[in-house]
């Protein structure tokens, strides 16, 4: 299992994902494109970790949402990616081999809301690899409505 681009750092470490609110407690969306091929260093295997962000501290996620634009190449039977939030799965879950998947979450074992309280958290993508090996990574949409408790 690996952790790209490592448990410390992440992808948008400039913050640009997270679009600054009008105020506490009014609710936005965070909406970034990751092409996972050109952003890490590997390919895809299962139970990586891919870490995309922080999300400040004091910030309550709503609602998530991820879609894949572009296909993983190589994956010989059931590959997805998992939304998480520190090490909680979201359950936004999409097919990496289908293009234009859409899924939204919360599951029936993680009930959004879901509130980081006074520290930051990673927001990351699992990797469920069930079979072969991504010569391609995908591309992926991630969503989520965020609301600043501060």
């Amino acid at each position: 299992m690996g952790a790209y681009p490592s448990t410390t750092t992440v992808i948008d470490s400039t913050q640009s994902a997270v679009a600054k609110s009008q105020g506490a407690a009014i609710p936005f969306v965070i909406e970034r494109e990751y092409d996972l091929d050109t952003l890490i260093t590997g390919k895809l295997a299962n139970a990586d970790i891919v870490n995309l962000f922080t999300l400040p501290a004091n910030h309550v996620v709503l609602a998530t949402w991820i879609k894949i634009t572009e296909i993983a190449v190589g994956c010989s039977s059931t590959c997805t990616l998992k939304l998480r939030f520190g090490t909680t799965d979201i359950g936004a879950t999409a097919d990496i081999l289908t293009d234009n998947t859409v899924a939204t979450g919360g599951s029936a074992t993680v009930a959004l809301p879901l509130n980081n309280g006074t520290s930051a958290t990673l927001v990351n993508l699992v990797a469920a690899i069930g079979g072969g090996t991504t010569t391609t990574n995908p591309t992926v949409q991630v969503r989520l409505l965020v609301c600043n408790m501060a």
